[in-house]
């Protein structure tokens, strides 16, 4: 047997391959927060990109509470991810207790999250699957159609039917989404 199938053998038998932890990922007690790591009985981590002042993020925070109630009993784990580093733990604090928000929050001081996932606004969502895979990015639904133009109610819910489909087994598509928010760019300086 050659050494490279040896190899993919032994991958192969040691099951899934678990994403590395992130460097920079935090709670808001200073403490190393991987998101990109299911735990045992979840399915799935959706990692809400958020920031505490950007007014179309802190608009969709019915809908992702609405969104992480229904789909928690079926494990999915959904997380707030707080990626400019403005935004303190007692600013995050405080606007997690302003939205009511009952979620594991990550601070991503380095932008790790956001390089792994390649989101560019907030808000914007990622389904991490195992081993770190995203299996979606993009939009919680299309209620903004572009910046400063919203519809009274969305007419497609792209994560719902994410989630409904990788849950079902069936192929998420489209994969991404063009989501319209607060350009991270911009903020992360």
């Amino acid at each position: 047997m050659s050494v490279a199938r040896l190899v993919l053998a032994v991958l192969l038998l040691s099951g899934p391959l678990q994403a590395e932890p992130v460097r920079g990922v935090f709670d808001l007690d200073g403490r190393m927060a991987d998101p990109l790591t299911l735990t045992a009985g979840v399915r799935a981590h959706v990692l809400v990109f958020t920031t505490t002042d950007c007014p179309i993020s802190n608009r969709y925070a019915p809908e992702i509470q609405r969104l992480a109630a229904a789909y928690r009993e079926r494990g999915v784990a959904f997380w707030l991810v707080y990626p400019v580093p403005g935004d303190t733990p007692e600013k995050i604090r405080a606007h997690a207790a302003q939205f009511g928000f009952q979620l594991p929050i990550a601070r991503d001081t380095r932008a790790e999250l956001v390089k792994h996932t390649a989101v560019s606004v907030t808000p914007e969502v990622a389904v991490i699957t195992a081993g770190g895979e995203v299996a979606y990015r993009g939009r919680v639904d299309d209620r903004y159609v572009d910046f400063g133009r919203d519809r009274p109610a969305p007419t497609t819910r792209d994560l719902d039917q994410a989630l409904t489909n990788l849950l079902a087994g069936r192929p998420i598509e489209p994969k991404t989404t063009r989501a319209v928010g607060c350009i991270l760019s911009d903020l992360l300086k």
